[in-house]
């Protein structure tokens, strides 16, 4: 074959030896032979360099950041996972912040936050997660090029990136939720439980996009490649520290199993070794920051974050539903179509032991099983079952005149429409009662305060499943309730205001944890009533609390409190 093309071996891509790997392919249950003479990329031509291919994806990739959108800074998980970054950063006074020192549970991205936004401010966060989506498109973007049924012409490559693009644009997921409340398109970027690669901003699960990367190097052969990117997003957050595992796995299985070529061992030692350089002293980090020696306390940690703070991440019975069931039929179709390319049997292998642990976890009830989460590889199964799927399309598109043209401007209304949500706050939608609240706040607030915010346990949601929150109106507070949903989550980060605890942002070290949830419920008594209790301004004073926050229909009567603030939604008190 490699004669054929006038070519040396080593310089045949890995989807031309198609036949060493298993002989034939299957399509739709007929076996077909990848002909290397139908195809019409670059490697086909030596000697012709297509810098506008280069080009042309760069675009591409513009033009999917743009349609798939980010938040405004200080969203939803930001609000914990910026909040060491920026500490130590010196923004206001979030140094004196109780959780901005606890153990910080990834360090590496809180180093990268605290450097890029001293030296080039808030902007350059927006930046950083803007690149993040460029290289998950143009990953996905190689990773489909290694298809066996791949035909590489302009029309299949712009009717990819539409719908690719399509699939994860802000336009159709904004229009689900106007038709049916519910963000249905989301379903083919994530995983089960809800747990994503890509979310609304930049965040440590962000860096996911490198098992993207290291999945598309494995099968362009970049064996070694594929172990440093794959574990380089285990270094910026520790839990896709199983992922990386499962997918070292496939790949040094199919590796060795199918001895791909001479030095097969070489490869699949060098693999490992490459892994373990990056992820040793990450895991050796987490190994004696956050193990314990007492196993009441751990049990207890544990058993808070999996019942209490993440079930609908952590607990099967609560997060399985009939969408996660599609997800799991479609993450199987996407696999059954390249079962036939080697790294098409890498997933394979570790989505089954995945799937394998996950039945564990469920039948064991193990927590600390339930919070490596088995399940997350399946936020690297689906939207690469949606790639594969969506290049199977746009191969079939290929025979319809002008689909190159309505790809293209697909691609351009999508980013037009994903400008225009960023511009108009058509997502990402944060409480507009908050605005005069956090203003004064952030004027005023000096050295020594800590802020008392009226936060619960959000009440058990009856049924299963999670869904997606990025483009539904935000929660707000019952009339005449003295506590607010999980709301004022910004407060810490839009301020720059220690603030005694939240519901959203947690530590993970297990005395902190004890310590978050002891807050918790001291919070929820607080405000249950009682301000006029002879003992209640001095357990304010010993819990260094220095102003209380409280929704306007909430009076708070005690003469040690003074009013400072007063607006429609919330009342501002100083404690004397």
């Amino acid at each position: 074959m490699a004669e054929r093309l006038g070519r040396s071996e080593q310089d045949v891509p890995t989807w031309i030896y198609y036949e060493e790997y298993g002989g034939e392919c299957c399509w739709g249950g007929q076996p077909s032979v990848v002909d290397a003479s139908s195809r019409t990329d670059a490697a086909a031509q030596p000697g012709t360099r297509h810098w506008w291919r280069y080009a042309e994806g760069l675009l591409f990739a513009v033009l999917f950041a743009l349609a798939h959108t980010q938040s405004p800074l200080f969203y939803s998980n930001q609000n914990q996972y910026l909040l060491h970054g920026l500490a130590s950063a010196g923004v206001g006074y979030l140094r004196e912040d109780w959780l901005a020192n606890t153990r910080d549970p990834t360090p590496v991205f809180s180093y990268l936050v605290a450097g890029v936004y001293t030296h080039f401010g808030p902007l350059s966060l927006h930046l950083a997660y803007f690149v993040l989506l460029m290289v998950y498109f143009l990953s996905f973007r190689c990773l489909i090029a290694a298809l066996p049924f791949w035909r590489d012409t302009l029309a299949a490559r712009w009717g990819f990136a539409a719908l690719f693009t399509l699939a994860h644009a802000a336009g159709p997921r904004l229009l689900s939720v106007i038709l049916t409340g519910t963000d249905y398109p989301w379903y083919l970027q994530c995983g089960v439980a809800n747990q994503y690669l890509l979310g609304p901003g930049l965040q440590p699960s962000a860096f996911g996009v490198l098992l993207v990367s290291g999945v598309a190097a494995f099968a362009q052969g970049r064996t070694v490649w594929a172990a440093i990117l794959t574990a380089a997003s285990c270094v910026f957050h520790f839990t896709y520290f199983l992922p990386l595992t499962l997918l070292l796995m496939g790949y040094i299985g199919v590796t060795l199993g199918e001895k791909q070529g001479p030095g097969a061992g070489r490869r699949a030692f060098a693999m490992m070794a490459a892994a373990s350089i990056l992820c040793l002293p990450i895991a050796t980090y987490s190994l004696f920051t956050f193990g314990s020696a007492n196993p009441q306390t751990w049990g207890e940690a544990q058993r808070i974050l999996v019942e209490v703070r993440i079930p609908h991440h952590a607990v099967i019975d609560r997060w399985f539903a009939g969408a996660d069931a599609c997800q799991l039929v479609w993450i199987s179709c996407g696999l059954w179509l390249v079962r036939c390319c080697p790294w098409g049997r890498a997933l394979i292998v570790a989505a089954l032991i995945g799937l394998v642990l996950s039945l564990v976890q469920y039948g064991t009830q193990s927590h600390l099983l339930a919070l490596l989460f088995p399940w997350r590889i399946s936020a690297l199964l689906v939207p690469t079952a949606t790639a594969v799927l969506a290049a199977r399309l746009a191969q079939a598109l290929t025979l319809y005149p002008g689909a190159t043209y309505v790809s293209g401007i697909l691609c351009g209304g999508l980013a037009a429409i994903g400008v225009a949500t960023m511009l108009q706050g058509w997502g990402y939608q944060m409480s507009p009662d908050e605005e005069g609240l956090l203003g004064y706040v952030r004027n005023h607030v000096q050295a020594g305060e800590t802020y008392l915010l009226p936060i619960r346990f959000p009440a058990v949601r009856q049924g299963r499943g999670t869904a997606s929150t990025t483009f539904t109106p935000p929660p707000r507070p019952r009339p005449g309730s003295p506590l607010i949903p999980v709301d004022l989550q910004r407060f810490r980060l839009a301020t720059g205001a220690p603030i005694y605890v939240d519901f959203k942002s947690i530590p993970y070290y297990d005395l902190e944890v004890l310590e978050w949830y002891r807050r918790m419920k001291q919070c929820e008594e607080w405000y249950a009533g009682g301000w006029d209790s002879p003992f209640r301004h001095e357990e304010l004073k010993a819990e260094g609390i220095t102003h209380v926050v409280a929704p306007a229909a909430q009076h708070l009567a005690a003469d040690y409190l003074r009013v400072v603030y007063r607006d429609h939604a919330y009342i501002l008190y100083r404690v004397e």
